[in-house]
């Protein structure tokens, strides 16, 4: 049966109490790769940016690093962001019900930011965009780390070739379902590692490098420049 494609927070608030078990179990690297994110944020960290953060799987590691740190979380789906408020009654969470296209991130408010298996639903030029705002969002010197599916080297004969049947797929089933190019839709189209490093260092990112892998899910670690005006 062709894929009927759901509305972005409608396919999650629906999937939001089984969300934790089936994602780890159906995800390389499962659990653990949830708790990888948290251990590279800089020290004395004490702002984070978390878009698309769901019930807060990576939040773990966070707390036990830095028990004070201020999480400022942004998910479209309702039902998930509960779940995350009654994981962590007790912890500094800014959570903000809305995608993150449109949130205002501000300038330099941010130590760190992060995103974990979120953004494997766009496009280079939407991501490129999303990269340049959470770069003026950071404090110069300031760390992004990004978990998500990609098609790394070694795993397909051809990565570039699979990214492009992916995306090409996405467009032929939002064309024939008639759906709007102005609504987000939950279809998976991961890129090519190599593509995410030259969106993340084009958007103005340095040291950009990958820090962990199993099979095709990744993190990847890149810097703010000290010296930056912006």
């Amino acid at each position: 049966m062709e894929q009927k494609l759901e509305e972005m927070s409608a396919f999650f608030n629906a999937r939001s109490a089984t969300y934790d078990v089936v994602h780890t179990n159906g995800i390389d690297g499962g659990l653990e790769s949830k708790k990888i994110p948290g251990e590279f944020l800089p020290e004395h960290c004490e702002n984070l940016l978390d878009l698309g953060i769901g019930t807060g799987l990576e939040l773990e590691t966070v707390f036990r690093r830095f028990p004070e740190i201020c999480v400022t979380g942004v998910d479209c789906s309702s039902e998930m962001l509960a779940l995350l408020r009654k994981k962590y009654p007790d912890r500094n969470l800014e959570l903000h019900q809305m995608s993150y296209f449109d949130y205002d991130f501000g300038t330099r408010r941010f130590d760190a930011a992060m995103t974990v298996m979120t953004l494997h639903h766009y496009t280079h030029a939407v991501k490129t965009e999303l990269y340049r705002r959470i770069l003026t969002a950071l404090r110069p010197g300031g760390v992004y780390v990004e978990c998500d599916f990609m098609i790394p080297p070694g795993e397909v004969p051809d990565p570039q070739a699979v990214e492009d049947s992916l995306f090409a797929e996405y467009a032929r089933l939002k064309r024939e379902q008639g759906l709007s190019d102005r609504e987000e839709y939950h279809f998976d189209t991961p890129c090519t590692e190599e593509n995410q490093i030259k969106m993340l260092r084009a958007a103005g990112f340095i040291n950009v490098r990958e820090v962990w892998r199993k099979g095709s899910t990744v993190v990847l670690v890149a810097e703010k420049p000290k010296g930056t005006s912006q």
